[in-house]
């Protein structure tokens, strides 16, 4: 009986640690998270730029459990955030010229 809960135990035990991400593993899942958007953003509704934003945020939040990020490592996640942040601004921009296109005589294709 002590055999079965002592392999049970290491079962658990391995099970969490395989399941600990490490920074390095966030950094490349925020990187992957932002270049998905990057390649994708064009055709995003409001409510899919809406759950991107949340899960933005939560990944920005998730850096926050790792206080022993390097210079370096600080770094690649701000290029990471401003490359999102120029993809906001874009849309933004898009929305503002399609509007004033609909003020001066509807949108025109190129």
């Amino acid at each position: 009986m002590k055999k079965i809960f002592y392999v049970a135990l290491m079962v658990m035990i391995v099970m969490m640690t395989s399941c600990q991400q490490t920074k390095e593993d966030y950094i490349k899942e925020f990187e992957d998270f932002v270049e998905e958007v990057s390649e994708e953003c064009a055709d995003y509704t409001e409510e899919q730029w809406k759950e991107v934003a949340e899960e933005f945020e939560l990944l920005v939040k998730k850096a926050e459990k790792y206080q022993d990020l390097t210079a370096e490592e600080k770094l690649e996640l701000a290029k990471v955030q401003a490359k999102y942040a120029g993809l906001q601004a874009k849309k933004g921009i898009d929305k503002v010229i399609d509007g004033v296109k609909d003020l001066f005589g509807g949108k025109k294709d190129k």
